[in-house]
């Protein structure tokens, strides 16, 4: 199956071939590298930075990552970060608050851990060098090569010096300002503009009796979320109040411990901790799926689907995808993909959009401004009455279901029971209970029939100024054709 992989003379560029080029080495590229080296195929990993290097993260794992971590062999470098896998939950969501272990399977190593990206990209990067991936650090794609209406490889800058790649397969795992997506053309859709702004910071002197426990508190308009770290940092994240988003630009620090002084668990872990780091945040962006793949090329992890982080799935799911993605991958290299390459790109396209739907939504729930929708607290009132609040806590492992957790049926008659009990201003709940009738019937509709961003292809920064040559052009449609 692998292609001669040694240069050949295409002018004054040469070029080199692979099965599979994959833009961008982090917790999708780098892992996706890993496995499809290890089923035999030539792969090269193409990274603008060179790590370690930090980037925006929630820097959460729940325990399906952390099961994958070990399932790719690295829990050996990640254990030696020091990181703590916490067993046990303390969540708020509105009045409805509970302390509890997280449901975990015999193998799980925890229900959840903060590592920090730099640390976990670097390992997983390693990782894919050490299984065979032609790992190319500090390398800048400037250009996707295409012959004859598909993606045949890419034109890469590294110290100044221009090299082609081609292969059958280009995979775009270059986070959300993707330059594959860009110059692929692939739109968005059922794009959500974030109403909620996030801070997060790593602390030290936390107190040690709180390594075991994941906080997650979400009252009123406000958000914290922290648990222990690796190197024995502890990791909070603050999201501020409408009212405070002006004030948090400019006292950052004294709203981030004010948030933080207002959550009981923080508030008892933090009595003598300090800053560590620099504090980050992220303030703008968009929720979206993208179109997956076109022909010659596919994109995984943020490149192609973003949620509010507020449900903290980032890195979970995009093992998830990079999972599905390689049997899919591999079997549209050796031929035995039904319908060929392309109609196996756009199953697990299919499948992504399916996977990932309702865990949408409740991101962006989550991520609304002002309170959560009553209903939500009383479905979770009802499930805890019936013992079956694992069925919850176990959405943050992607194990079960968004709309088995939260039917409309049961979102309705939540609705419902507040109405009739009188505990609320009638006018606010009615208007709640309008909203959710017309938005959720929406939301799955959408599922179905998506709604594409009219204008959403933003160059990203290496896209912004192309140096294509008619003579470039001319050699890559040769070397295409010859190969």
């Amino acid at each position: 199956m692998t292609v001669n992989g040694s240069s050949i003379a295409g002018g004054p560029t040469a070029v080199e071939r692979f099965d599979v080029i994959i833009v961008g080495a982090r917790c999708a590229g780098s892992p996706l590298a890993a496995l499809l080296a290890r089923a035999g195929l030539k792969v090269a990993v193409l990274e603008q930075a060179t790590f370690p290097r930090p980037t925006l993260s929630s820097h959460l794992l729940e325990a399906d990552g952390l099961k994958f971590l070990d399932r790719l062999g690295v829990r050996g470098p990640v254990e030696r970060t020091g990181v703590r896998f916490m067993k046990h939950t303390d969540t708020r969501l509105g009045d409805f608050r509970v302390r509890t272990r997280f449901p975990l399977a015999f193998d799980d190593l925890g229900g959840a851990a903060f590592l920090q990206r730099h640390l976990l990209d670097a390992i997983l990067a390693d990782e894919a060098a050490a299984s065979g991936a032609d790992l190319r650090m500090g390398t800048r794609v400037v250009e996707v090569l295409w012959h004859r209406g598909r993606v045949c490889g890419v034109r890469a800058e590294r110290k100044g010096v221009s090299t082609r790649l081609h292969a059958p397969l280009v995979v775009g795992a270059d986070g959300r300002a993707s330059t594959v997506a860009y110059m692929c053309g692939s739109h968005k859709y059922n794009v959500n503009p974030n109403q909620r702004s996030y801070y997060f910071a790593f602390f030290e002197n936390a107190d040690p009796a709180h390594d075991d426990l994941f906080v997650f508190h979400r009252w009123g308009d406000r958000m914290v979320w922290a648990g222990p770290a690796d190197h024995g940092l502890y990791l909070c994240g603050v999201s501020p109040e409408r009212h405070e988003r002006e004030y948090f630009r400019g006292e950052t620090e004294a709203g981030l411990w004010a948030h933080l002084r207002a959550c009981e668990p923080t508030a008892a872990a933090l009595a003598d901790a300090r800053i560590a780091q620099k504090i980050s945040g992220i303030v703008k962006f968009d929720g979206y799926l993208r179109q997956a793949s076109g022909p010659g090329w596919v994109l995984v992890g943020d490149a192609g689907h973003f949620k509010d982080p507020a449900a903290g799935r980032g890195i979970g799911d995009a093992f998830l995808q990079v999972e599905a993605l390689v049997p899919a991958i591999v079997g549209a290299l050796d031929g035995t993909a039904r319908g060929g390459a392309d109609a196996a790109m756009r199953r697990w396209g299919v499948w992504r959009d399916r996977r990932f739907e309702g865990h949408y939504w409740l991101a962006t729930i989550l991520g609304e401004a002002g309170p959560l929708p009553g209903a939500v607290e009383e479905a979770l009132r009802r499930l805890d009455e019936r013992g079956q609040l694992d069925r919850f806590f176990d959405l943050y492992a992607h194990r079960s279901s968004y709309y088995d957790v939260f039917p409309l049926r049961d979102m309705g008659l939540a609705t419902a029971r507040r109405l009739v009990s009188g505990a609320q201003p009638r006018g606010p709940l009615l208007k709640e209970t309008l909203a959710l009738l017309a938005r959720e019937p929406r939301r799955r509709w959408i599922n179905r029939h998506p709604a594409y961003a009219t204008s959403d292809l933003t160059a990203p920064p290496a896209a912004r100024t192309p140096r294509t040559t008619q003579k470039d052009r001319r050699e890559t449609a040769d070397a295409a054709h010859n190969g």
